[in-house]
């Protein structure tokens, strides 16, 4: 005995856990698509505008004397910065949109399947909330 108390029952199941979406997990052909369409709005339509707006503005600001620039490397490190933190800014402002598109192609999926009468409660329990117009 190795000091421990063991409270299990001899012959009781253990609990299956709850399985997750590990890098094990393959995507569907619609989720494959909403998530190229999340990559590519992302960096087109946020990270690089956000990005190049940042570096203009401080830039503009170096110019104007309101920020300094570095004597030895002048204002590359500054731009530098203001185009990381601007495009992560642009990344993470889009997260809810994108979740947004998951959850509406999790309803379309399962909505569709209680409509034919493959999820007999998911059905029932769209239509008391009245979420089967979609």
């Amino acid at each position: 005995m190795n000091g421990r108390a063991d409270f299990r029952e001899p012959n009781a199941e253990v609990p299956r856990p709850i399985p997750h979406i590990g890098p094990d997990y393959i995507l569907t052909e619609e989720e494959r698509r909403v998530f190229t369409e999340c990559s590519e709005e992302i960096f087109w339509f946020r990270s690089v505008p956000l990005a190049a707006t940042s570096m203009l503005i401080t830039q503009g600001l170096i110019s104007k004397g309101i920020l300094s620039s570095h004597p030895r490397y002048g204002s590359i490190p500054k731009l530098i910065f203001a185009c990381i933190m601007g495009y992560f800014a642009g990344k993470f402002s889009y997260v809810k949109t994108c979740q947004e598109k998951f959850k509406n192609l999790f309803l379309e999926k399962f909505c569709g399947q209680a409509k034919r009468g493959a999820l007999p409660h998911l059905g029932t329990m769209l239509k008391s909330q009245n979420m089967t117009q979609m």
